[in-house]
């Protein structure tokens, strides 16, 4: 049984002090059921807790042996990569299909009663964004979510999804054949709760954390002020993760939710489709040199960068009067172009010359 699945059940501590502590293992011991107990139970000492998360995890593995699906674990590659640099992650996802690893992930949300406005904005944006390595991510909700699910799915490009209750719990279940078609597109749809979990309305925020979390940047399309749409947007702006909203006139219910985010600047305007994805990703910027010019961000965040030193994030967004968000986006670009690496949470070291 993986150890790093019963963590995921013990319920005496938190997700952000799990992840201090497991990170501060050797790797080795992640993998050794004996040790890690023991190690475990040095640190956080309920032993009864503890039984109860292996025979939780053992549930959850005849579950997922009967049923088919796979369950992957914060050690395991497979394991989304920017869920990962969360300070407090699940300790284990379960899911159908896969996480794309090699394409970028954006969050995607919006209201369950979307206009056509917000309908034709979902077809648009997976138009203009289907010619790059891209991950629609959202929650199968009606509207918004299942709009932008099928859009990507019509042009072509991978999405992914995060439920808000365990895998006997589909929901709605209107949405099982969309669900089929993104495994059968290359993409999944994943849960961190128990098998028998149905989804309630503390599991909802849970979710959405999932797939602010998961992703590089997150977009509102159309929600209300007070929705599941913004308590994401309002999570992927507290992980430090850049925010984007669809503007609308003011007499649209469904455009209060944006404009406030805009208004409020956790969000930027999205105004044109055309600019959107360099905006998104700078790696995506066309006809020009990704870092030919001084004045480009990453090549900012490249000058604070000593051979053999390590850079703190804090550190590089008070250098540069800059938000974290955008720091954080510069970094991945740097990360995915071989000139930095990460080596710590938060911490980045030059590993190229320019």
């Amino acid at each position: 049984m993986k150890p790093l699945l019963c963590l995921h059940f013990f319920r005496s501590t938190t997700n952000a002090k799990k992840k201090q502590w497991i990170t501060s293992l050797p790797p080795e011991v992640l993998t050794l059921e004996n040790q890690f107990e023991k190690a475990l139970l040095s640190v956080f000492p309920a032993p009864r807790d503890w039984e109860r998360a292996q025979q939780l995890a053992q549930a959850e593995t005849c579950n997922a042996q009967r049923e088919g699906y796979l369950i992957t674990c914060f050690n395991d590659p497979r394991y989304p990569s920017m869920l990962k640099e969360l300070p407090d992650p699940p300790m284990a996802i379960m899911g159908r299909g896969q996480w794309p690893l090699f394409k970028i992930p954006l969050a995607v949300v919006g209201t369950r009663k979307p206009t056509q406005y917000g309908l034709c904005a979902a077809r648009e944006l997976t138009i203009h964004l289907s010619e790059y390595p891209i991950n629609f991510t959202s929650g199968l909700a009606l509207g918004i979510d299942a709009a932008v699910h099928q859009a990507a799915l019509d042009v072509g490009a991978t999405t992914t999804a995060f439920l808000a209750g365990g895998m006997n719990h589909f929901t709605p279940r209107r949405h099982l054949n969309l669900a089929k078609e993104i495994v059968q597109g290359g993409g999944g749809y994943f849960t961190e709760q128990p098998f028998s979990q149905q989804p309630e309305r503390h599991t909802f925020p849970v979710r959405n954390r999932l797939i602010a979390g998961a992703s590089l940047a997150t977009l509102v399309l159309e929600a209300a002020r007070k929705s599941g749409a913004l308590i994401t947007a309002n999570q992927a702006f507290h992980y430090g993760r850049e925010v984007f909203a669809l503007p609308g006139a003011t007499n649209m219910p469904m455009s209060e939710g944006p404009n406030a985010l805009i208004a409020d600047e956790i969000a930027s305007a999205l105004v044109r489709w055309e600019d959107f994805a360099p905006r998104f990703y700078p790696m995506w910027r066309k006809n020009d040199e990704i870092l030919g010019k001084g004045a480009l961000l990453e090549a900012e965040i490249l000058s604070l960068f000593p051979h053999g030193r390590r850079v703190k994030l804090d550190h590089i967004s008070y250098r540069l009067n800059q938000q974290k968000s955008s720091i954080f986006k510069g970094l991945r670009t740097l990360i995915d172009l071989d000139f930095i690496e990460q080596v710590g949470p938060d911490t980045y070291c030059r590993k190229t010359v320019l």
